[in-house]
């Protein structure tokens, strides 16, 4: 008679061996080695099981029935799943994310739109402001948030996997007299500060600017040409713009690259739809609704965050009002005799990189 050893121990079975996953076993290992899905009830080897500390299933019911929760690892079925953007949560883990100041990554929240009351045809730019060195502190998040929203909601906070120890201030989108007037950079600055946060002098921090798509033009078409034009600005006058932007080479070529330069702006965009670069570029169209501007260094410097607003706001003004024949032969002495004298933190930024005149000019710290 043909001698049956269990597959897993090894030991003989007396009587008939019980076979899971084709292989057999005998009583004690069956009993101490494999497990029933608790979704489609099948007995599996243990060795193949997806678990938490509640569930244990097979692998196939994982695939076709459950996800993972993005915060606790728990096992959830997809139709107990909580959504945020394409990321998995459990109910309570959603609830705890809706309740804390620093939300993950990928949290998007409805945009909320801010322009001070007599303003008429305006643009709007939100703005990502990453700070590191004080901790991914909830507790710190909610004194820049009462600071940031004690008057209306204008910011909101989340993590970022490339900050060492901080976090990304996000704001709506606001007009830029709203950011200088009303939202409270100055002071939620000073707080960070206060808390131990660093932008400029870090090797992770940068300043995004988004721009509303949706005052560059009537019609997409126009849109298009406007941003071609912008692209155009940025690759023609890219050392002025490198100065402007206080990162260093490496830091550019890795977070915010640039397109190539071309002689007609169009094909500088047509090229970038083409990147590989995907969000990481100085202008990055990847978004639907926005551009987003991502050449400059973080700063908790009041007057170095507002020049550079107006700087954006002032490229967008070129690129509206001008032709490609007219942005193609503005010189950068050209653009800025065109600034705004309204814009004086950008007038006085330029003065202190020796972008606008060459005249001496004291220069404050950045943080």
């Amino acid at each position: 008679m043909e001698i049956i050893r269990c597959s897993y121990c090894g030991c003989e079975i007396e009587g008939d061996p019980l076979e899971v996953e084709g292989e057999m076993l005998c009583e004690d290992c069956y009993d101490n080695e494999t497990f029933s899905c608790d979704c489609c009830g099948e007995r599996f080897m243990g060795r193949n099981a997806v678990s938490d500390e509640n569930t244990m299933i097979c692998q196939r019911c994982y695939n076709n029935h459950y996800h993972r929760c993005e915060t606790c690892s728990c096992l959830i079925h997809d139709n107990d799943v909580y959504w945020n953007g394409d990321y998995p949560y459990c109910s309570e883990c959603y609830r705890d994310d809706e309740d804390n100041y620093i939300h993950d990554y990928y949290y998007k929240p409805e945009p909320i739109f801010h322009k001070c009351s007599e303003e008429q045809k305006i643009r709007y730019y939100g703005v990502e402001l990453e700070i590191d060195k004080g901790g991914r502190d909830d507790d710190n998040a909610e004194e820049i948030d009462c600071v940031a929203n004690k008057n209306a909601d204008v910011l909101y906070i989340k993590s970022d996997g490339s900050l060492d120890e901080g976090m990304e201030l996000v704001s709506h989108p606001c007009s830029l007299k709203y950011h200088r007037y009303e939202l409270p950079w100055a002071d939620i600055m000073h707080k960070a500060v206060s808390l131990y946060y660093r932008s400029h002098n870090t090797n992770t921090c940068g300043l995004h600017v988004h721009i509303g798509r949706a005052e560059l033009g009537d019609t997409y078409e126009e849109q298009e040409e406007v941003i071609s034009r912008i692209m155009f600005f940025f690759e023609s006058h890219w050392n002025e713009l490198f100065r402007f932007s206080r990162r260093s080479e490496s830091s550019v070529e890795h977070w915010a690259a640039r397109h190539g330069y071309n002689d007609k702006p169009k094909d500088i965009l047509e090229k970038a739809k083409k990147s590989t670069k995907g969000r990481y570029a100085c202008v990055n169209i990847t978004n639907t609704n926005t551009v987003e501007i991502r050449m400059f260094r973080g700063t908790l410097k009041w007057n170095t965050f507002m020049a550079t607003l107006e700087l954006v706001d002032s490229i967008c003004e070129s690129a509206v009002q001008l032709t490609d024949n007219e942005i193609h032969k503005q010189s950068w002495a050209d653009f800025v005799l065109n600034i705004s004298p309204d814009y004086c933190e950008l007038i006085k930024y330029l003065k202190e990189k020796r972008l606008y005149v060459n005249e001496p000019i004291d220069i404050e710290e950045e943080l």
